[in-house]
């Protein structure tokens, strides 16, 4: 869409043909002189008219080019206006040159006000025809990609909402809690009972915020706390929470939580050892670290997170990061700062 046809090797080439035959014509017919072209259609007046139709349009495309290149975005009332009369002066200069050269080496005399005005006018419209044509294409250019953005931002937006929403759900963690549930009913109603207090206040979470932006650092850790009470219920490795984080930074809902199941899920079961995550702050960011002993058929890496990261790219710059150190897996997670939240 942005490649303007007057860039075209083709139109380069046979554009000017047409357009200097249009000019002789034009020149023959306001000197009363139509009836010539029976006896001599191929006149060296016609191959000068089409050279000046190639030497003009040649100076046109590279004045486009150059005014391509100044900044002036912001302003295309002015460069509009520029960029015409730039184009009118310089169309005159050349041609009044052009015709004047030939007149002089090759007819011998000098062209007379008429006759050179009559040149200028020609090709002076032809410029102002060419320059209408680019800045009419180049406002339909910035037009549909402003709507090409806007559609994007737009299915963005859906992206994003779409992936609270699968979030809000979790339909993995529904179905084992509730299959769990369902065990302990039968052999510990009590433990089914708090297994169920678990459940819901992760789900009640889950559900509320959907809506909201940013969440407070406290509030998720402290659903975290009770998200791995209930992963203790479940045949998964014991879990142990190690939290120093003290300030009270924001992170998008559902974050924590997230990260959380993931590495949850993707360490081995084991009845003997635990699972032990650490919470802590460097800087600008949180940094989450824990021991992997990962399953065999899945594994934690950047693509697990991928939506959560594509999450974090609409609020900040910061990506978030997975590394390790030593036998330690870090997972650096940007703090956010903003001061508008979306309502409940």
């Amino acid at each position: 869409m942005n490649r303007l046809f007057v860039h075209n090797p083709w139109f380069r080439l046979f554009g000017p043909l047409f357009s200097g035959t249009l000019v002789y014509l034009l020149l023959l017919l306001i000197n009363d002189s139509v009836l010539s072209i029976n006896e001599d259609f191929l006149s060296q007046e016609l191959f000068v008219c089409i050279a000046l139709a190639y030497l003009s349009q040649e100076f046109l495309r590279l004045s486009l080019l150059i005014f391509g290149r100044f900044d002036l975005e912001n302003r295309p009332f002015l460069r509009v206006v520029l960029q015409l009369m730039v184009s009118l002066i310089l169309t005159v200069v050349l041609v009044t040159g052009a015709v004047y050269l030939y007149f002089s080496k090759v007819l011998f005399y000098e062209p007379n006000f008429r006759e050179l005005l009559i040149f200028n006018s020609i090709f002076s419209f032809i410029t102002l025809l060419y320059v209408v044509l680019y800045f009419g294409h180049y406002f339909l250019y910035r037009r549909n990609t402003s709507k090409i953005k806007r559609e994007e931002l737009a299915l963005n937006e859906v992206d994003h909402a779409f992936n609270h929403y699968v979030k809000g759900i979790n339909p993995s963690l529904l179905f084992e809690s509730l299959e769990a549930m369902l065990v302990e009913m039968k052999s510990n109603p009590d433990r089914a009972e708090e297994l169920s207090d678990r459940f819901s206040e992760v789900y009640r979470y889950m559900l509320s915020k959907r809506k909201q932006e940013v969440v407070t650092i406290n509030e998720e850790m402290t659903v975290a706390k009770h998200l791995i009470r209930l992963f203790n219920h479940l045949p998964y490795r014991k879990v142990e929470l190690e939290n120093l984080v003290k300030s009270g930074f924001q992170v998008l809902p559902t974050t924590i939580l997230v990260l959380i199941q993931n590495i949850v899920r993707s360490t081995i079961v084991s009845e003997k050892q635990k699972l032990s995550i650490k919470f802590d702050e460097v800087g600008e960011m949180l940094t989450i670290s824990y021991k992997p002993e990962e399953k065999l058929q899945l594994s934690f890496n950047q693509y697990s997170i991928k939506d959560l990261s594509k999450s974090y790219s609409y609020y900040t710059e910061k990506p978030i990061s997975i590394h390790m150190d030593g036998t330690m897996r870090i997972i650096a997670l940007p703090k956010l700062n903003l001061d508008e939240r979306s309502n409940n």
